[in-house]
């Protein structure tokens, strides 16, 4: 199987190759896909895409806040500052 990687990927694996001492870029994405399936990896749940799925409702109809003020709404909700 060919696989087609940009330029970015490329020196990402080549960069991870040499901090761990693959031996191969395929070693560096075996980790990398058993790193996914790991108990306690991020995965979204149902609830998140719920979240990504209104949001982007949202967001097509206009419902829209500039960015800084979006990350102020979120420290105030999760973080009481």
């Amino acid at each position: 199987m060919a696989i087609s990687l940009s330029a970015a990927t490329q020196k990402l694996i080549e960069d991870r190759m040499k901090e761990r001492g693959a031996r191969s870029a395929d070693d560096v994405v075996q980790a990398a896909i058993h790193a996914l399936d790991e108990p306690g990896a991020a995965k979204p749940d149902e609830e998140v895409w719920a979240a990504i799925e209104l949001a982007e409702e949202q967001y097509q109809r206009g419902e829209v806040v500039p960015l800084d003020e979006g990350f102020e709404q979120v420290r105030r909700k999760h973080f009481g500052s």
